[in-house]
């Protein structure tokens, strides 16, 4: 599920991915096919991580040596087949080498970047600003030089491929401030860094770095590069016509008339207003987040949120804006509260930003799933995830609690008589081990790994086996927004592989691939998720991005065909869904009408 992680919880998930022990790397190098294979490191601190803000430079460089020997030293050992964790390493290596003023460095680590990326748009932006950073810092180039050169280089740029990136890049710098960095330190890094006695792992120590870069490379060129980027985007505004709707022409709506019959649509998502769809017979039911059943909170509750409610919904908003590299009014306010945030009240926005997402998710995700649909029975099978900033300790009587959970909610599918379950949610072991690592429970990040392993491995498999049970119905799970491999990552339900169930990539309305729609093997179609228009909780209709939104568009289509011929199996519509799609480059894109075509059906 889309959640926004707090910084913390992003960080120490990060941090528990690459590591390895300091020794000789060995002739041959290991092949890596799995994150889980990857040892784990950590680092002592001498004080605080937000006291490093500030901390003299020679106390923060001495933290990067040890960060860029270890990087290198896995580089040399292990033979890692997976291209965005292979980014992620020499990211980091250009991410030192910035900090530390080794220029010379850069070009190549850009290359290099460059080479590893899968997709046009961020294969073309990949390092444009880090040479160009590079060449102003040995230079000694001005404010006014950078504001040029941005434009001029961004706007060398294919448009097509880049247009979502720039501006995304924009509203990124737009976000810059440093009370921001300051109070997700000191309300959240500090809290877990003391957690573990100061023995952190390594992606808080770059959490120190980046944040280091960020106050005395990046901020003080904050409104040359703001103003750099606008100019492009102004320039191609006026003279850029709108990308195509592909999709329009291929949906197709089921008329109130026709000989179609009722189809259960199960939404097992974040909580759905059920005043606002025909529901089944039993309306749903509702995990809490320890795992235990309760069947009255199917849409979660704001509590004391409630009267900000308005509020919230223009940052929810705002943010799958920015995701989405909008720059809508709602960005715009976003972006306006950001900045202007003061360190104390770091904590609370983020928490209210986490809320504000879950409350509305599974309503925008359940309005796309039965749209043109009157035949669509909704079933609310909601998860009520904590939103707040410190991760729920993960527990071996939590795990299985919630192994029975996912048992439980299936069961109610069956029960209902469901044809089509969409999950547009998705975690991997990492969740686990970052919520460990910031409790700081296990005696050594290796011990840390292998007791997520085993509780991610109780609910894996506990999911495999409750959709497994399950033949009658297809189960359609996005993929997910992190430009990475779900397969690679372990994802569930995502990098599952199982007869009633296919995951889905995103792409945008002209077909194009996006920039953050998580790839991988078991990712074998994609539709839009890009400001797919649907309703928020009370009826309200905006538009939200992400592979969310591109999920419950291949479950509508499905509860389509079932509606129309109920007497169709799961396999015949998975594979009029993928046979129906239509090849481009490395997506399949769906088509609605070409699939129904396929099983005789007239749309």
């Amino acid at each position: 599920m889309p959640v926004p992680r707090p910084l913390v919880l992003a960080a120490l998930i990060a941090a528990t991915l690459p590591a390895l022990a300091q020794t000789p790397p060995a002739p041959a190098k290991t092949v890596i096919t799995s994150l889980e294979q990857l040892p784990r490191r950590t680092l002592q601190l001498d004080k605080l991580p937000s006291q490093y803000l500030n901390a003299p430079r020679a106390e923060v460089l001495a933290l990067a040596e040890q960060l860029e020997k270890n990087a290198k030293a896995d580089l040399a050992a292990y033979e890692i087949r997976d291209a965005a964790t292979m980014r992620s390493y020499v990211g980091t290596l250009l991410t030192l080498a910035q900090f530390k003023g080794d220029w010379a460095a850069v070009p190549g680590l850009v290359a290099q970047l460059r080479q590893l990326q899968d997709k046009p748009g961020p294969r073309a932006t990949t390092g444009v600003l880090a040479l160009l950073l590079a060449e102003q810092q040995t230079g000694q180039k001005d404010a006014a030089w950078v504001r040029a050169e941005v434009e001029k280089r961004y706007a060398a740029l294919n448009w097509a491929d880049t247009a979502d990136l720039i501006k995304g890049t924009k509203g990124q710098f737009e976000l810059l401030n440093p009370a921001l960095v300051r109070g997700s330190f000191e309300q959240q890094l500090d809290v877990a860094a003391r957690n573990m006695n100061l023995k952190v792992p390594e992606g808080l120590v770059g959490s120190i770095i980046g944040a280091r870069l960020q106050a005395e490379l990046i901020f003080p060129l904050k409104d040359a590069l703001v103003g750099g980027l606008q100019a492009v985007i102004d320039r191609q505004a006026a003279q850029t016509a709108a990308k195509p709707d592909i999709w329009t022409p291929r949906q197709f709506a089921i008329p109130a008339t026709a000989k179609a019959s009722p189809v259960g649509v199960g939404i097992w998502d974040s909580g759905v207003d059920l005043k606002l769809f025909q529901t089944t017979a039993a309306p749903g039911l509702a995990m809490n987040d320890d795992g235990t059943l309760n069947r009255t909170d199917l849409l979660r509750p704001l509590g004391e949120a409630a009267p900000r409610w308005p509020q919230l919904r223009q940052l929810v908003k705002g943010s799958m804006d920015l995701r989405a590299a909008l720059d809508t009014e709602d960005a715009r306010r976003l972006k306006q509260a950001v900045s202007t945030l003061k360190p104390e009240q770091v904590k609370a926005f983020q928490e209210d930003l986490s809320l504000a997402s879950v409350y509305t998710h599974g309503t925008h995700v359940a309005g796309i799933a039965v749209e043109g649909n009157p035949f669509a029975r909704v079933y609310a099978a909601t998860m009520l995830y904590s939103h707040l900033s410190e991760p729920t300790l993960p527990t071996e009587e939590r795990s299985r609690r919630w192994a029975e959970g996912y048992k439980a909610i299936v069961e109610g599918f069956k029960a209902q008589k469901l044809r089509v379950v969409n999950m547009s949610w998705r975690y991997g072991v990492s969740a686990h081990e970052g919520a460990l690592t910031w409790h700081n429970v296990g005696a050594s990040p290796e011990e840390r790994k292998q007791m997520a392993r085993k509780l991610f491995a109780i609910e894996r498999e506990a999911l495999r086996a409750a959709i497994a049970s399950a033949p009658e119905i297809l189960f359609v799970a996005g993929s997910g927004n992190e430009d990475n491999s779900a397969d690679f990552a372990e994802y569930i339900p995502a990098g599952l592989q199982l007869p009633n169930l296919i995951t889905v990539g995103a792409v945008d309305k002209a077909g194009d691939e996006t920039s953050f729609s998580t790839f991988g093997k078991t990712v074998v179609v994609h539709a839009n998720g890009f400001e797919v228009e649907s309703l928020l909780p009370g009826g309200d209709r905006v538009k939200f991005s992400g592979t969310s939104m591109a999920s419950p568009q291949v479950a509508n289509l499905a509860a389509k065909l079932f509606a129309l011929k109920p007497d169709l199996t799961v396999a015949q519509v998975k594979d009029a869904i993928i046979r129906g799609a239509e090849p481009r480059g490395r997506v399949q894109l769906v088509n609605p009408r070409r699939s129904a075509e396929l099983l005789g059906l007239k749309p």
